[in-house]
């Protein structure tokens, strides 16, 4: 699993005010989400709330906040120019925030500052908050029951745990939250799996997560929807050019490495237009060749 994104937005629109305490702890104000998209450009921002609180002395204001799971060098400029589409869209001071998630980027050059100077005049210095996710305490979710920031957990500082053991009490915190909603709890599990990728082997991860509680998430069918039609595409256009036995063996190389010699000569041995295209989806959408192997044979 790789939709990063996907999971965090989804995350962050359902648990706004939990994000909100992800920057200002113990915040106690109104959130309202806005629109994500921004003038002149349709890049859609990460996470844009309006802050609504009588203890902040400047009184409301714009929370944008990125998501970075790899180091961007280019980030200030990116960050800037978000800074000013969003205070040209709302009219509002914006507090500005890189999240990196990814603990591999610790000993990148993370900037929080773009600064230009023409002729010795300094221009512009703009600078923005950077939290590293791997710096973070996780008790801080914990103790505020902050449960929309469980997933971020796996991610997070721990001390001497070893890995297994650490991960499994990320999924047995959330089973254990006090909500009668079992969807959503199943959606914040998905959650879990699929930002701990970042950090954790695939297979730990699989191991740990039970399939009944996947099967009631909204989120995970929505990630395999997405991934269907990433594949779809990405395999249509390769049958254009190579062939649908072909595109189905790329779609699985893909996602899973070497293919079995045996798996490989089933494959182009199918000459059945239909089944071949009932393959290219189980390519996109098995979670593993052992899978995609069980389900061809009622395909």
């Amino acid at each position: 699993m790789h939709n990063y994104d996907t999971t965090l937005k989804y995350l962050s629109d359902r648990f706004p005010e939990h994000f909100v305490n992800l920057i200002f702890e113990q915040f106690e104000g109104n959130v309202v989400l806005l629109d994500r998209e921004l003038p002149t450009n349709m890049r859609k921002s990460d996470y844009v709330v309006k802050i609504q609180d009588s203890n902040c002395h400047d009184g409301n204001f714009i929370l944008h906040i990125e998501f970075q799971s790899s180091h961007d060098a280019d980030m200030p400029n990116r960050m800037l120019s978000y800074y000013t589409r969003i205070r040209d869209k709302y009219n509002l001071p914006v507090y500005p925030v890189v999240v990196y998630l990814n603990q591999d980027d610790h000993g990148c050059n993370i900037r929080d500052t773009y600064e230009n100077s023409i002729y010795g005049d300094n221009i512009i210095r703009f600078k923005y908050k950077v939290l590293k996710m791997w710096e973070v305490d996780p008790k801080i979710f914990i103790d505020n029951n902050l449960y929309g920031l469980y997933p971020i957990i796996p991610l997070t500082k721990h001390r001497s745990i070893h890995d297994e053991k650490c991960l499994a009490k990320c999924f047995d915190l959330i089973q254990n939250i006090d909500l009668e909603d079992n969807v959503l709890k199943s959606d914040i599990s998905v959650c879990t799996g699929v930002l701990a990728g970042l950090k954790y082997p695939k297979e730990l991860i699989k191991s740990l997560m039970k399939v009944e509680i996947m099967q009631e998430s909204v989120i995970y069918q929505d990630i395999l929807d997405e991934g269907m039609q990433k594949g779809m595409q990405k395999g249509i256009q390769k049958g254009r050019e190579e062939g649908m036995e072909k595109s189905i063996l790329s779609v699985l190389s893909a996602r899973f490495g070497d293919i079995p010699a045996n798996l490989t000569d089933v494959i182009y041995h199918t000459k059945n237009q239909s089944r071949l295209d009932k393959l290219l989806k189980l390519a996109a959408t098995s979670r593993t060749v052992n899978e995609f192997e069980r389900m061809m044979q009622k395909a």
